[in-house]
């Protein structure tokens, strides 16, 4: 199963919090930001 969001498609949720991360940074944690993924990225 693929996951995407903002627009960017990845093949595992790993990979899409590796890649965007760095842009929410300032944002969240990065735990915060993992649980932020797995709630809103879309499942393909």
């Amino acid at each position: 199963m693929a996951y995407k969001l903002d627009g960017a498609k990845f093949e595992t949720l790993e990979d899409l919090v590796e890649a965007l991360y760095p842009l929410y940074s300032d944002k969240m944690s990065e735990e915060e930001f993992k649980k932020y993924c797995e709630e809103n990225a879309e499942k393909t």
